[in-house]
């Protein structure tokens, strides 16, 4: 449904999945607050809830509601390799990507169940329906617990007519890929073109996909065609590594 009112978050980089999705959610015609650390509508420390807290007191008191919340915020930090992992790195990975996710959506609801009606779309990875060599270890950790925060989201709201989705990108070309694929490198010790050709060779599509192509799969889980879908984590990932 056209003019809902919707706050995507870690939206400020042009070339990263939020900008496309706040992006592709304003052609839609809904009205798009963006929140990110800086060069957003909004700077907002996802780990800080009382920032969050006040973003969504000034969101619906400018708009007078909030219809859509797509949690996209999130790191990876540190090595891919599990003994290297240090407790800092998970501590921040979790502090932004799975409490960050769930204190913006602990305030948010409220308002949604005042309206008897929401949609909330998590931005999860492949990375948190399996492990994949090259992914830090802490971030695969994170989002497999996006997607469990998602599901029992979706079943505790479901008579709010909340409906909460997960997306879950493979290789994306963002600046946060460029990161994985040296990643890939150094544990594969082959070059970083070498990584990427490797990466492509195990998608079936033979390429990443593009930050708009994640923005329409979370366009459609907030359009009236996805009414019935709640609960579901959904990988969109070319037919990587052969699918599910």
């Amino acid at each position: 449904m056209p003019n809902q009112v919707a706050i995507v978050t870690g939206a400020a980089h042009p070339s990263g999945i939020g900008y496309a999705v706040a992006s592709r959610l304003r052609a839609d015609g809904h009205t798009v607050v963006t929140v990110d650390l800086n060069g957003a509508d909004r700077d907002v420390d996802v780990t800080d809830k009382s920032q969050i807290e006040r973003c969504i007191r000034e969101v619906v008191r400018a708009h007078g509601r909030l219809d859509i919340l797509v949690n996209n915020a999130g790191i990876a930090e540190g090595s891919a390799r599990f003994l290297e992992q240090t407790g800092a790195e998970l501590d921040r990975t979790f502090a932004v990507n799975v409490k960050g996710m769930m204190q913006f959506s602990q305030s948010a609801i409220p308002h949604m169940q005042q309206n008897q009606s929401g949609v909330i779309v998590n931005i999860a990875s492949l990375s948190g329906l399996r492990a994949m060599v090259g992914i830090p270890p802490a971030y695969t950790a994170s989002k497999f617990a996006v997607v469990g925060l998602t599901k029992a989201m979706a079943l505790e709201f479901g008579t709010d007519n909340i409906r909460v989705n997960a997306v879950c990108p493979g290789s994306v070309d963002t600046p946060m890929r460029g990161k994985a694929l040296d990643l890939l490198a150094a544990t594969e010790a082959i070059s970083k073109d070498a990584a990427a050709a490797l990466e492509n060779e195990l998608i079936a599509l033979d390429r990443p996909s593009t930050p708009a192509e994640i923005a329409g799969v979370v366009a459609f889980l907030c359009a009236k065609d996805s009414n019935y879908m709640t609960g579901a984590a959904i990988p969109v990932d070319g037919g990587m590594q052969g699918g599910f």
